[in-house]
């Protein structure tokens, strides 16, 4: 028997940056969407935040897909394509490390309550 075989060096974080990639682009449409207004003018059935509190969300989910467009992109340059981490000369575990998801995470949660309370104050 011999040691591991590398199968398909660089195409599995190649994946992993095309999937943050379809990510960031979602968090882009999903900021645009916040300015999307009603779609039957004058209704009110139907409540939705004002104009500046969708403003202030659109604005925050393209700043936050930038920031983590360009960590990833620096991320994965550093690593040799995803191939190698510089420090270890192992491969990388992720392209994204923990902290980027905790901080989607977060700015989703932020962004939903103030959506919310937004809303409820609108009404």
């Amino acid at each position: 028997m011999s040691g591991p075989v590398d199968r398909d060096p660089g195409l599995q974080p190649e994946r992993t940056l095309m999937s943050w990639q379809r990510t960031l682009i979602l968090m882009v449409l999903v900021g645009l969407l916040f300015m999307r207004g009603s779609l039957v003018p004058e209704t009110t059935h139907i409540p939705e935040p004002s104009m500046p509190i969708r403003a202030t969300m659109m604005a925050m989910s393209i700043i936050m897909a930038g920031l983590l467009a360009l960590h990833v992109q620096l991320r994965w340059r550093r690593c040799g394509h995803g191939t190698r981490d510089p420090e270890s000369g192992r491969p990388p575990l992720n392209v994204a490390t923990p902290w980027a998801m905790v901080t989607v995470s977060a700015t989703v949660f932020v962004l939903s309550v103030v959506l919310v309370v937004g809303t409820v104050l609108a009404v």
